[in-house]
């Protein structure tokens, strides 16, 4: 019987670990697949890199019930936007509400002080 080999790739630094955690997911994702700890860690081996276990884990459970589509897009993931009942009354609360004028601030300038420097840059 052939033993199975040791994997003697370094482990990656946090940043390269965060990458390919997120470099796999989006491949999950652009195959329509669940985005789980043993698929991010397939992809993650056959890009012959080798991160902590702990990564994919956190990344499962980060998008566990998350829609990474809407992520992508600045969504929030996580339930659909539910529509909200329009009042009829909203537009002219928009209109009583006129616009402040910005006013402008004048900053005072100090004059700067002559701080002896010891002949430093005599």
């Amino acid at each position: 019987m052939a033993r199975a080999q040791k994997d003697t790739r370094p482990i990656a630094d946090q940043n390269t670990s965060e990458a390919a955690c997120t470099y796999a997911a989006l491949i999950l994702y652009e195959d329509n697949q669940e985005i789980n700890a043993a698929k991010l860690a397939q992809i993650i081996k056959a890009a012959n890199l080798r991160v902590e276990p702990i990564w994919t884990k956190v990344f499962e459970k980060a998008l566990k019930g998350k829609r990474v589509g809407d992520l992508l897009h600045g969504s929030s993931g996580s339930a659909p936007v539910a529509q909200t009942a329009t009042n009829t009354t909203a537009p002219a609360a928009q209109q009583a509400k006129a616009p402040e004028p910005v006013k402008e601030v004048k900053k005072v300038e100090e004059p700067e002080e002559d701080v002896d420097m010891g002949g430093l840059f005599d």
